[in-house]
């Protein structure tokens, strides 16, 4: 009778182990990672409490949807480093967007791997700084006046700042403004060339990009 019960215990122990086997292998997901670093483009300086929103499009039912919609979010820590843990999936693209007071927005849309696939994406953000410039056509207005304006020596690196090419403003009515983003902290150069009532005329000047703030450059000729 002992030797009996002392198999019917085994057979039970044996039981419970598969079954505890069965449900630990049901919850065993795979996942993948995105880390990163966010620093000032300028300082190199860790940006903390900055939010990183991850955002995607897939496949559904098998239809594509275009649209990225929001996956997950969340901050850097005060180290400037962020990480999302998540269950592997098929997206088609993803998209990261990095927002933090004091500094321009920046987004980053790259194609995944493969469905296995970690990912480290460092990102650089610029301090927010603007230049509002006046362009204005002073009197005598003629209609074969002519200006080009540029900002040069913007930040490279600053994808969301202005470029660098000309503009250009032909005729006698000019009176328009327009906004340029800029890295707050840094200088840039302001070159134009104007032709007024037959005066060809260049102009350069080096304007400082206040953090946080908006410029205000006249430009009359």
């Amino acid at each position: 009778m002992k030797s009996n019960l002392d198999i019917i215990y085994k057979i039970s122990g044996l039981l419970f182990i598969a079954i505890l086997i069965i449900f630990s292998s049901c919850d065993n997901k795979d996942y993948n990672y995105m880390s990163g670093e966010l620093t000032d483009m300028t300082t190199g300086e860790p940006i903390a409490n900055a939010k990183v929103e991850f955002d995607i499009t897939e496949i559904l039912s098998g239809n594509f949807h275009s649209s990225f919609k929001p996956f997950l979010e969340t901050y850097t820590d005060d180290d400037g480093k962020y990480l999302f843990e998540f269950e592997s999936r098929n997206f088609v693209k993803i998209r990261l967007s990095f927002s933090a007071d004091g500094y321009h927005d920046v987004t980053t849309t790259f194609d995944p791997s493969d469905v296995g696939s970690d990912y480290e994406v460092d990102e650089i953000m610029p301090k927010e700084s603007y230049i509002k410039v006046k362009v204005h056509n002073s009197f005598p207005n003629l209609t074969d006046d002519v200006l080009k304006f540029r900002i040069m020596d913007i930040n490279e690196e600053c994808t969301v700042c202005c470029g660098s090419d000309y503009r250009y403003f032909n005729g006698k009515l000019i009176d328009t403004t327009f906004l340029c983003n800029v890295v707050g902290g840094e200088y840039v150069t302001i070159n134009y060339i104007s032709i007024h009532d037959g005066i060809s005329n260049i102009v350069e000047n080096q304007v400082y990009c206040t953090p946080g703030d908006t410029v205000m450059y006249n430009c009359y000729y």
